[in-house]
């Protein structure tokens, strides 16, 4: 039976600051960061499912409508929020600290998958550049499937996929309302605050032994 290590990808493997990079990409909209936080806001609402950028992960939304929709709700031109939409995977930059416990985690036997809110356009272009999946047998993106974390149906998808039981099953996530369908199912649950913490508690749980050297 292989014990298995479901990871998410923005804000574990990638780096993702949102904020940021609504600052930095839409500066003429967000002069300052109580405006670059309001404007995360309403682009982003939160990623909850349901939202337009959620629905552009479940891969039902294209970019050019996706950025026309954003421009209702936030006022910004649409073509400068479909070069901030094209422009994003440039900035999803690996975690190297985090993506160092894969070939540990590897080592010990454990299967590694992912299961990710990422757009069909971001995810065929990270699983190209990014070499960290090398270390990956298998995954699952939103945008190919047609559901989003939180909802429980893409979770029992990964389960039928990847033959998961709970008891075998440890996920690793920084957002809590999917940590929390996680534990639901009866998965064991990490909220990913950093790679260190990440590590103590995949150390507590038995599934990795401290690093030598």
């Amino acid at each position: 039976m292989y014990k298995t290590v479901v990871f998410d990808l923005g804000a574990v493997l990638l780096h993702w600051q949102p904020v940021d990079l609504v600052a930095t990409m839409l500066p003429q909209h967000a002069p300052t960061p109580e405006a670059a936080q309001q404007l995360c806001e309403r682009i982003f609402q939160g990623l909850h499912p349901g939202s337009t950028w959620a629905e552009f992960d479940r891969g039902r939304v294209e970019p050019d409508d996706l950025a026309v929709q954003l421009a209702a709700q936030t006022g910004v031109d649409a073509d400068d929020l479909l070069d901030f939409i094209h422009a994003i995977p440039d900035h999803l930059h690996t975690k190297l600290d985090t993506a160092a416990l894969l070939p540990r985690l590897q080592a010990r036997g454990h299967r590694l998958v992912y299961l990710s809110n990422m757009p069909t356009p971001y995810s065929e272009r990270l699983l190209q550049e990014r070499e960290f999946f090398h270390y990956f047998d298998d995954g699952i993106f939103s945008g190919l499937v047609g559901l989003v974390k939180p909802e429980h149906a893409i979770y029992a998808k990964a389960e039928s996929e990847f033959g998961l039981t709970p008891e075998h099953t440890v996920f690793v996530d920084d957002n809590a309302h999917n940590v929390q369908t996680a534990r639901a199912r009866g998965w064991q649950a990490i909220q990913f605050l950093d790679a260190a913490q990440c590590e103590r508690d995949l150390q507590a749980l038995g599934w990795l032994e401290p690093a030598h050297g």
